[in-house]
């Protein structure tokens, strides 16, 4: 009777943490029975609201962060045609991105401004490339309209709705309307005229690899000590324009333009203590 009871008592124990095991694993990569039933409603909402277009899954995988299946849309005629389900373990369908993503340019933006990132990257990371920095990387700058006349805004950006599904931009354009490069550099002269001078270098060399930009953010410190921390002490410009890249006076550009920056640190400090003691 004993052994009975001990052996009902450990099937009982062995289902409670099976059932346990499931529960978990369901909570971070899903199971096959409800992502056969996302995939079921992806290709039914796809049948009954996109009937004239060629939309396909290319894949439904389990989001543990939102519990969602995420069924992820393209259209092969369509290079910026692409967004996402999202839909329960019950097959209940909660998000159709297809606007957000697709209709609002987004798309198209994310394209093109990686299209002139990875331009950006190939010549950063050049052997010929004579520096080597701590952050640097290139962007268009794109902005929704609702956003056109925000101060805080380049007013350089490029609108995103203005531009076109699927179109065909010259990415040297692109770049010269609306390009900004951002670059932290380490050097042990962290001077006015050692910034002028490497400023005046980067233009160069991207000019002659007939890539443009308009604006740049760019940062000259100290480089790391043995125990791993930088002697204080930089000097930097904020949207510099390309225009205003040239040697006659540049130091002069410079230092005003470091100047300004240090003011909207501190007056960014400034607004965020008044917050704080509120």
């Amino acid at each position: 009777m004993k052994k009975k009871i001990l052996k009902t008592v450990a099937v009982i124990i062995s289902i409670v943490l099976i059932v346990g095991v499931c529960v978990i694993a369901n909570a971070f990569v899903g199971n096959p029975i409800s992502k056969h039933i996302a995939t079921n409603t992806a290709e039914k909402h796809l049948e009954e609201k996109y009937t004239d277009r060629d939309f396909e899954i290319e894949k439904v995988v389990y989001n543990f962060k939102d519990g969602y299946y995420h069924a992820f849309i393209k259209s092969p005629s369509s290079i910026d045609s692409h967004f996402t389900l999202l839909i329960d373990m019950w097959g209940i369908l909660g998000i159709d991105n297809y606007e957000d993503s697709v209709l609002t340019g987004w798309n198209t933006a994310n394209r093109l401004g990686n299209e002139y990132r990875d331009k950006v990257d190939a010549i950063l990371d050049s052997q010929s490339f004579p520096y080597v920095e701590d952050i640097g990387y290139g962007d268009i700058e794109f902005i929704p309209t609702e956003y056109a006349n925000d101060s805080s805004v380049p007013n350089y950006a490029i609108i995103i709705e203005d531009l076109k599904l699927d179109g065909k931009y010259n990415i040297n354009e692109l770049g010269s309307k609306a390009g900004k490069l951002t670059i932290y550099l380490d050097d042990e002269n962290v001077s006015y005229e050692r910034l002028a001078e490497v400023i005046l270098d980067i233009k160069k060399i991207f000019d002659d690899a007939n890539l443009k930009f308009y604006a740049l953010d760019f940062v000259l410190e100290y480089p790391k000590n043995e125990n791993g921390t930088k002697k204080e002490g930089r000097v930097e410009v904020r949207d510099f324009l390309y225009a205003d890249i040239y040697e006659e006076d540049m130091i002069e550009r410079v230092k005003a333009s470091d100047e300004a920056a240090n003011a909207y640190y501190a007056e960014q400090d400034a607004e965020k203590h008044l917050d704080e003691q509120k």
